[in-house]
């Protein structure tokens, strides 16, 4: 008897199914649910690991961004630590004696849509030989040279795949195709850096468009993760009065992806808060998901009625294998 075979046989998939039959939804979605749940448990048993705290986010450029993206409009770069103006170093040597495990280098976008972490490459260097801080960065679009410097001191790279032409055009605003995240992926690859590619659930006005173009996409790029972002309509951006994604969306999309791939599924720390954070991550966990970062009370409710083992991993981001803690 297989290993797989054996982890089904070991938990109970009756709690899953209950709650699954109790959603008020299309009979197509709880289907759907339910095999990918059970999939969950043949690849990874009744483990599920909570991420309660991820790396601090440094910005690069401060609150500066040359594209200002509709949903975002900057408005995040504000909650980041700023590493602009030299002051990066300074910034991860004190997460670095606080005992942070690791920092989150991000930024404003550059018009060719890259994040400008390659241009900090002394600095960068300078910081992984002096500590002990892994170091993920968020790279946005990067051509060859751009991988070949982040392989120099980049342990995951965290890049947003877009499947459709039209949401990069019109939500991100700049000159840029489906081809070109395509493109990124494969030259991180090959540069030998470990990827953790990131599916942004509604972007193009709270709706779906292009997700499951970008999932193909991530296919072939061997990720060690696969993680779901969820569009949040935020206060001070043109897309404040859009409605996030609806909720037999964001399991399609998810149900999709953990029918496609071996490796982790991670729910990110980027998502909506309240009544509907609360739904996404019973969604969630029943759709397939293995991770979540920062889960709700929710979360914890939901794994405990469903007999999972509930491993917690603090000051961790949920892109990295928890044996590297």
């Amino acid at each position: 008897m297989s290993g797989i075979h054996f982890k089904i046989m070991r938990y109970d998939l009756h709690p899953a199914q209950s709650m699954i039959d109790a959603f008020e939804t299309d009979a197509g979605t709880k289907s759907a649910m339910f095999r990918a749940f059970t999939r969950r448990v043949e690849l990874f048993g009744s483990n599920i690991t909570f991420f309660k705290e991820p790396f601090t986010p440094v910005s690069l450029t401060g609150t500066r961004c040359s594209i200002s993206c509709r949903h975002c409009n900057a408005h995040y770069l504000s909650h980041m630590l700023d590493g602009s103006g030299g002051k990066l170093y300074l910034q991860a040597s004190k997460l670095a004696e606080k005992r942070a495990k690791g920092i989150l280098l991000s930024g404003g976008s550059c018009t060719d849509g890259s994040v400008p972490t390659y241009r900090f490459a002394e600095t960068i260097k300078k910081i992984k030989n002096d500590t002990n801080l892994m170091i993920s960065a968020h790279t946005g679009i990067v051509n060859h040279m751009q991988a070949r410097i982040l392989s120099e001191y980049l342990d995951m790279a965290l890049v947003d795949v877009l499947g459709d032409d039209e949401t990069i055009h019109d939500i991100l605003g700049f000159e840029a195709c489906v081809s070109d995240y395509e493109s990124s992926l494969k030259e991180l690859a090959l540069a030998g850096i470990s990827l953790a590619p990131h599916i942004i659930v509604g972007l193009h006005n709270g709706r779906l468009k292009g997700e499951f173009r970008a999932l193909e996409i991530v296919r072939k790029s061997n990720p060690e993760v696969v993680v779901i972002v969820i569009f949040i309509p935020t206060k001070g951006t043109p897309l404040e009065n859009a409605a996030p994604p609806k909720m037999e969306d964001v399991v399609k999309v998810i149900t999709t992806a953990r029918e496609m791939f071996n490796v982790p599924l991670s729910l990110s720390c980027v998502r909506p808060g309240g009544r509907y954070r609360s739904l996404l991550d019973m969604y969630a966990i029943l759709s397939g998901v293995d991770r979540l970062a920062v889960p709700s009370r929710k979360a914890y409710a939901v794994s405990r009625e469903l007999g999972l083992d509930i491993a917690e991993i603090p000051g961790m981001c949920c892109s990295y294998d928890t044996g590297k803690d």
